[in-house]
């Protein structure tokens, strides 16, 4: 049976995913992820730092191991911002082509969306016809309208987790004036999008990432004990009530009140107004509470 793996070097983590090819379906057999923040490095200076390059490639070979041990096939390795940005990028190709003898393929933040896209349109039923799908990752920020399955509109915008918390965030916890600059910036950015957002009359919005699984985590964790199953969406309201807390708290704090249940995929709830202001809110979030290193080796949720 044909054994297929993905890597995706983020700016924020490393992930792979082992799937087998059995009855004309994939199933999973394997997934590993680990923050390795390759691209904090990237946004102050502009440089890939030796110990981000050395503790990715660590992991990459970890990734290899496993490649080898599951008898994959083929393999399709890619990289995002912050090799897009990297100046010394190729130099972090050669060593990664040394130590597993990938080739790996810096996307650019369209075909990052539309990859995004695919997956979840391939994988998941969703009730809504219009959708905004919003993935969150450590250098930019991709947010696509999809009608019907088809890519409406798709913008990629400068702001990862970790871009946002070097540019803006200096102090821990951090100050009122920061939270405005960065929430000004978010706005400014999001405005090239919003008209579209708003005229195309969203159902829903679909949050993909490690840190919008945090998000919802802490969601899940909040309304308890009223449900007893674990939720898989946020509400605005929630969304607000979250971003008001973690940003009063340290960040030994968060990672003392780290909640432990990831979901894979975050679908928050379609109650959400349609329009930027959600989106504002919810990436706000999203930027900050990824401060916190969240290291995960599970198979999906």
């Amino acid at each position: 049976m044909p054994t297929f793996a993905a890597v995706d070097i983020g700016s924020n983590s490393v992930r792979l995913k082992i799937s087998r090819l059995v009855r004309h379906r994939l199933t999973e057999i394997h997934e590993d992820r680990e923050v390795t923040r390759l691209g904090e490095s990237v946004f102050r200076h502009g440089f890939l730092s030796p110990e981000a390059i050395a503790d990715t490639v660590k992991v990459l070979r970890r990734f290899h191991r496993a490649m080898q041990n599951a008898g994959v096939d083929t393999v399709r390795v890619v990289a995002t911002s912050a090799l897009r940005d990297a100046r010394n990028s190729r130099a972090f190709l050669e060593w990664v082509r040394s130590s597993t003898g990938w080739n790996v393929d810096i996307i650019s933040g369209l075909e990052e969306a539309r990859l995004i896209h695919l997956g979840l349109v391939s994988t998941m039923r969703v009730s809504a016809a219009r959708l905004l799908m919003v993935d969150l990752g450590g250098g930019s920020c991709e947010l696509t309208i999809s009608d019907e399955n088809h890519i409406r509109s798709t913008v990629s915008l400068p702001l990862g987790a970790v871009r946002l918390t070097n540019e803006f965030l200096q102090h821990d916890p951090p100050r009122k004036s920061e939270l405005k600059r960065l929430q000004g910036f978010v706005a400014r950015e999001v405005t090239r999008i919003q008209d579209r957002i708003k005229s195309a009359r969203v159902g829903g919005v679909i949050a993909t990432s490690g840190t919008a699984a945090a998000l919802v985590g802490v969601a899940s964790h909040l309304a308890r004990p009223r449900k007893r199953r674990p939720t898989t969406y946020a509400t605005r309201e929630t969304i607000r009530r979250i971003a008001k807390q973690i940003t009063r708290l340290t960040l030994e704090q968060r990672r003392r009140r780290q909640v432990a249940p990831m979901i894979s995929v975050a679908k928050v709830c379609s109650r959400m107004p349609s329009g930027v202001s959600s989106s504002i809110s919810a990436m706000r979030v999203w930027a900050y509470s990824s401060s916190s290193p969240v290291r995960m080796k599970s198979r999906a949720a």
